[in-house]
């Protein structure tokens, strides 16, 4: 039998300063050869600092090294995460190695500071603040012990004895204690990372057992908000500071990074931190009793009435008509809207409901009426599974990804017609194909897989070129906003990103014959406020406004910014040239809280943001720099339309929907407006008492040379009949009743964006 010569290395890894030994190092041995180092092994140091490598002859001599008895030994030491080397003898080899070598290896403070490597205190501190957690519930559960043993067993503590006594489970911890150790764990570690680090783990522990008391989770929401002395302000509880690195979006942008892995659906896999903690963990935090509060304002507003879904899919023929269908009108009519198939997830809003398309398709002076759900490929998950997956606009977005999705794409804003493809669209997604005249989704438009960003829900086509132009923002990572250019033939010509300095929602822009017109207004995103009970979108009045003008095949370098005073626009209604300037008109309002509402302590409404909506233009010399602003119409109006043949050239009349103030807080619209840029005069159309519409649509009659020869389609809902209305409006004869009344053969929800597809576009 072969004698196997064993050797032995052992040591102790300190700080230099105090002599205390580092915990968790990287220790590895190697024989010094000429062409290439032989690895003796690899061991962590314990919770003391010691580590102990046993190698044989084996390990180092190979059989052209038949000769070689003894090692030429060197050692390196590193970080935990093998990223950094600390130490290293390789400059100074002991050559031919006894069979038992040791090394006391001095760490300088400053180093182990500069690689952010915790002393043996640190984590002494953090395993115990865990344990006095785990114990808030009056007892330390199977699956909590076995979590921190685990977690002691990987800071090298498992033999330390108060450690050990602490994880007896006959020995509680008091709440009193646990705080103490709070407080001198914030004072030891206030950095993000320490914060990042406990707020991982806690997560862990918690859900370790598999389920969150409630007694736990009251006894932790004490804990997380007790104050601490000593500490700044800014740091006064784990919860807050915690926040306030969440909420920092160059942090964001740095642990957040965000993977394509198919522009198909724009799914969004995070491979950073938040991908570690659970959803439900993070989501909990989010209840609370103002967010209590908004849900149900919001579940009264935009879930009952003519808000309230319908889920019946139906066809119906020769549909009755009051009045007289116009012989040259030939067509379809879409409205796009929120139709939820499930109750919600958290907190819901009318812009988040699964979309739903009624189309109302005329010719030969008949009418029929279809209406069909887009079938996402979110939608189609939620529904083969019977219940909501991904929460809407005012929650936190699922991190995890399940399905490879961190946002459902609902597809429900609007529609555009191009290269003879209809797509149904929504701002934070890709549009999908949708056939006519069956309403059938027939997938995704990426346009040869060159999509790479997210596409607008108000795309521009230049009525000359044919092109179409949109864009696309993120709301956590940059960039924040991409801009592309599709030829009339469909083929995507380019996209580039434009620089803002944080991510905001811009839900509409503008084009001219040579530029296009970005609008970036204070409306900002702000995901992870979400985990506080506050909304993930707010309106910041005291940052900038800025209208961004380039060419339209321009970049980021050739983009022009011009400050506007604080403001926020929704819709843009045309832009065009006029000699030096550029001319925006828009319906612009002072601030946006996402239409949801507050009270005063007595209970009146205290900001019904369409009630600040006036119809407003902005003229732009690019000459100068020099930005002038005047009101058009002060009326609150919103949904602009124009004759599409005019976008992005002067133009003479738009067309807006009035806004219904005495039904506040409820979005609706009692009417429409015609202005003449012309005379700077307007009419309105009423719809009458008790009936209330959306977005109109103008649709120029055939061969017609006036700009406004034509009709407006929209769809109403009479609250006393109780039943829904297409109305065919002569924009010429504009405050007559209209020309014809198609009646729905079911109640048609409000929604939002309609548009109109012509027989000859579709032939």
């Amino acid at each position: 039998m072969q004698n196997i010569t064993l050797f032995k290395i052992t040591g102790k890894v300190y700080e230099a300063e105090s002599g205390n030994g580092i915990p968790n190092l990287i220790i590895e041995a190697f024989d010094k050869d000429i062409f290439k180092s032989d690895n003796l092994g690899q061991v962590k140091t314990d919770s003391n600092g010691i580590f102990e490598i046993t190698y044989s002859q084996a390990d180092f001599q190979s059989k052209y090294e038949i000769w070689e008895s003894n090692p030429d030994l060197y050692i390196v030491v590193k970080t935990p995460n093998l990223n950094k080397i600390l130490y290293s003898t390789e400059n100074n080899i002991r050559n031919n190695a006894k069979k038992n070598e040791h090394f006391d290896i001095p760490i300088p403070k400053a180093t182990l500071l500069a690689t952010k490597q915790k002393l043996p205190k640190d984590n002494k501190q953090l395993l115990k603040l865990l344990i006095g957690i785990a114990w808030i519930d009056g007892e330390l559960e199977l699956g909590e012990q076995e979590f921190l043993q685990s977690m002691a067993n990987e800071k090298g503590l498992a033999d330390d004895p108060e450690i050990k006594s602490l994880l007896s489970p006959d020995f509680p911890v008091q709440p009193e204690e646990c705080y103490g150790w709070l407080q001198a764990y914030l004072k030891d570690n206030s950095s993000d990372k320490d914060f990042q680090e406990l707020y991982q783990v806690l997560n862990a522990l918690l859900y370790s057992d598999g389920e969150l008391d409630s007694q736990e989770k009251e006894l932790l929401a004490e804990l997380v908000n007790a104050k601490v002395e000593n500490i700044p302000s800014y740091q006064l509880t784990l919860q807050r500071r915690f926040m306030s690195m969440m909420l920092n979006s160059k942090f964001l942008a740095s642990v957040v990074q965000m993977e394509q892995s198919s522009v198909v659906n724009q799914t969004a896999l995070v491979s950073g931190y938040y991908t570690r903690v659970p959803y439900q963990v993070l989501s909990r935090f989010s209840v609370n009793e103002n967010n209590k509060a908004i849900n149900y304002e919001l579940s009264k507003l935009y879930l009952t009435d003519n808000f309230a879904p319908i889920h019946q899919e139906i066809f119906a023929e020769n549909l009755a008509v009051i009045g007289k269908l116009p012989e040259e009108l030939e067509g379809t009519f879409l409205r796009n809207g929120p139709n939820p198939q499930f109750k919600s997830l958290g907190l819901y809003h009318w812009f988040d409901g699964d979309g739903m398309l009624h189309a109302v398709t005329i010719n030969n002076g008949r009418a029929s009426y279809r209406n069909r759900y887009i079938r996402t490929q979110g939608f189609e998950l939620e529904q083969s599974l019977g219940r909501a997956v991904w929460p809407g606009l005012l929650n936190l977005p699922r991190f995890d990804a399940p399905y490879g999705l961190m946002m459902k794409n609902p597809a429900n804003t609007s529609c555009v017609w191009h290269n003879g493809q209809l797509l149904a669209l929504w701002e934070a997604g890709a549009p999908y194909i949708i056939q006519l005249p069956d309403l059938e989704t027939l997938g995704v438009q990426t346009f040869n897989n060159k999509l790479a960003s997210t596409f607008t829900a108000h795309p521009k086509v230049d009525p000359v070129t044919g092109e179409m132009m949109f864009y696309g923002f993120a709301p956590i990572a940059p960039p924040y906003l991409e801009y592309s250019v599709v030829s009339a033939d469909g083929e995507l010509k380019q996209t580039v990103p434009i620089d803002l300095p944080v991510p905001v929602m811009i839900h509409d822009f503008a084009i001219t014959e040579n530029y296009t017109i970005f609008l970036d207004m204070p409306l900002l995103f702000k995901p992870m406020q979400s985990i506080t009970g506050q909304l993930p979108i707010k309106f910041e009045p005291e940052c900038k406004s800025r209208i961004g003008i380039l060419p339209r095949y321009g970049d980021n370098r050739t983009i022009r910014w011009f400050e506007v005073p604080s403001c926020m626009v929704i819709h843009t209604a045309n832009a065009y040239e006029n000699g030096n300037e550029v001319v925006l008109i828009a319906c612009r309002m002072d601030y946006f809280n996402l239409l949801i509402p507050s009270y005063s302590d007595s209970g009146e409404i205290t900001n019904f943001d369409l009630e600040t909506l006036k119809l407003f233009c902005w003229r732009i010399n690019l000459v100068t720099g020099v930005v002038k602003q005047e009101v058009l119409d002060d009326v609150p109006s919103e949904f602009p339309q124009i004759n599409n043949q005019f976008l992005g050239r002067k133009n003479r009349y738009i067309y807006t929907s009035r806004v219904a103030p005495y039904m506040k807080p409820k979005p609706l619209f009692d009417g429409l407006i015609k202005y003449d840029l012309g005379t700077n005069n307007s009419q309105i159309h009423e719809f009458g008492r008790g009936r209330f519409g959306g977005d109109t649509t103008f649709v120029s009659r055939p061969g017609a040379t006036a700009e406004d020869d034509g009709w407006l389609l929209t769809m109403v809902w009479d609250t006393v009949a109780k039943q829904s209305e297409l109305l065919i409006i002569d924009a010429q004869n504009f405050t007559s009743e209209p020309i014809a009344r198609v009646i729905m053969p079911q109640r048609v929800p409000y929604g939002f964006h309609a548009s109109w597809i012509s027989s000859v576009a579709m032939a």
